[in-house]
């Protein structure tokens, strides 16, 4: 009797061995890389994106995840030779399956190495070159939906002539859109029109040139600080800054220069997230949403969604890139995100619905 209670008992305790390596299962780790300029000029959007990563990621752990993701930040000081040297390593030493990163500088390099290396590149930049590749994909609104939204409240606003002050790099993509669609779709004429290298900072020869024309409205475009060099130019040589627009460019401008822009309105791609996402990041993370902080966390949700919900192929312990890639395009369609709802169009393009927003108090606000 007392041999057939031990046994009973070594029975149980071998079951109970068998269920708890069971439960505690080593998953399959996937690693994601994250490219941000986490010091130098740009470390406040890469900080802010780093923690939106974070706050994303520790709200997708808390479901019952197939696998372990695990981010690994690489600091490229917005230098265009670190930005490609740390998105090697995240490849070549680190093998991460896909590669995060945002604006144009690092968009481009990204979507171009992640093409070459076979793995994702998903970014949050302007134009769409950022979208060639087989596995690239950028979270921005589409250059048609900016120009639609921009002319509109042009019309709206009865403005008939504008000038035209457009940075020689992506940005020209997205103006030439707009061009296009202010000649197909109303009255307004274009009186003057410039484009200039990024990172100039004198434009007054073309401001004098420009005012001239006497335009109602000045559309402008360039990094940062560039829209502010712009609007202080134009206010010492016309005597007022306050007929001046763009898409996103106001967003970006640093705090300090936002008293420039009070009370102004512009086209707001919606890149850095919810309401609630911004009050959760403040809130949580004590930072404040940055250009494209929302969107970037965004690009994670879709990606760990993806893998979580792709097909696996027999044989295999993670799903193919192909296989990721088929879900993002046959499910990612009015997709709620931390960003907000984005719906994948084209060869990658995360598209989304703009809004004119003015600065009040120096913050963004939504007024249609």
């Amino acid at each position: 009797m007392k041999k057939l209670i031990l046994s009973l008992c070594m029975l149980l305790a071998l079951t109970a061995c068998k269920d708890e390596n069971k439960n505690t299962a080593v998953k399959p780790v996937i690693t994601i890389g994250a490219t941000l300029p986490l010091t130098g000029d740009a470390a406040e959007a890469g900080e802010a994106a780093r923690a939106g990563l974070e706050m994303t990621l520790e709200d997708l752990q808390k479901g019952n995840l197939k696998y372990d993701y695990k981010i690994i930040y690489e600091d490229n000081q917005m230098n265009p030779q670190k930005v490609a040297t740390s998105i090697n390593k995240l490849i070549n030493i680190d093998h991460a399956k896909a590669i995060l990163s945002f604006w144009n500088l690092m968009g481009n390099v990204s979507s171009a190495l992640a093409d070459q290396n076979g793995v994702f590149s998903l970014t949050c930049s302007i134009g769409e070159d950022s979208t060639r590749g087989k596995y690239n994909f950028n979270n921005y609104a589409s250059n048609f939906r900016q120009a639609k939204v921009l002319v509109e409240k042009l019309k709206r606003e009865n403005t008939k002539t504008v000038a035209l002050f457009t940075d020689n790099s992506g940005m020209r993509q997205q103006y030439e859109v707009v061009k296009d669609y202010i000649r197909e779709n109303s009255d307004i004429e274009i009186v003057f029109e410039e484009f200039f290298n990024p990172g100039e900072k004198d434009y007054k020869a073309s401001i004098i040139k420009a005012s001239s024309k006497t335009p109602d409205m000045y559309l402008f475009s360039g990094y940062n600080p560039s829209t502010y060099i712009f609007m202080k130019q134009l206010k010492e040589i016309t005597g007022r800054n306050d007929n001046v627009t763009t898409i996103d460019m106001f967003f970006d401008m640093a705090l300090e220069h936002r008293d420039i822009i009070e009370g102004l309105w512009y086209v707001d791609s919606n890149l850095n997230g919810t309401e609630e996402f911004e009050n959760r990041l403040l809130k949580e993370k004590g930072l404040v949403s940055q250009s494209c902080t929302g969107n970037t966390a965004a690009n994670l949700e879709i990606i760990v969604k993806a893998y979580e919900n792709a097909k696996v192929e027999e044989g295999e312990t993670i799903p193919n890139n192909d296989n990721v890639r088929e879900w993002i395009f046959s499910n990612v369609k009015d997709f709620d995100t931390v960003g907000g709802k984005v719906t994948v169009v084209r060869d990658g393009l995360f598209d989304k619905e703009p809004s004119i927003k003015k600065m009040i108090n120096r913050k963004p606000i939504v007024v249609e």
